[in-house]
C-alpha cells in the first residue's frame, strides 16, 4: 500500500509492506518540494490492524495540516 500527500511546499509518503517474517513495516518519508530537507521513519507492527489504525491517524493529521492525497494504491 502506498499513500502520497502534498501541500504547496511539502510532500509526505506512507508505504506499508510485509517482511519475510510476517511483520508489517510502515515507512514514512517526508520532503520539501523546493529543497532537499526531509527524513524517513520506519515502524514495525505485528498485526496489520495496528498498522492500518496508525495510517488512518496519520492521514487525518496530514489532511488537517493542509495536505492533499496525490496517489494511493
Amino acid at each position: 500500500m502506498r499513500l502520497e500527500f502534498r501541500s504547496d511546499v511539502r510532500g509526505y509518503v506512507l508505504m506499508l509492506n510485509q517482511d519475510l517474517f510476517g511483520a508489517f513495516i510502515l515507512q514514512r518519508r517526508w520532503f520539501g518540494l523546493h529543497n532537499r530537507r526531509g527524513g524517513i521513519k520506519q515502524q514495525v507492527f505485528e498485526e496489520e490492524v495496528d498498522a492500518q489504525r496508525t495510517i488512518k491517524r496519520i492521514r487525518r493529521e496530514r489532511e488537517r495540516h493542509g495536505y492533499r492525497v496525490v496517489a494511493s494504491n
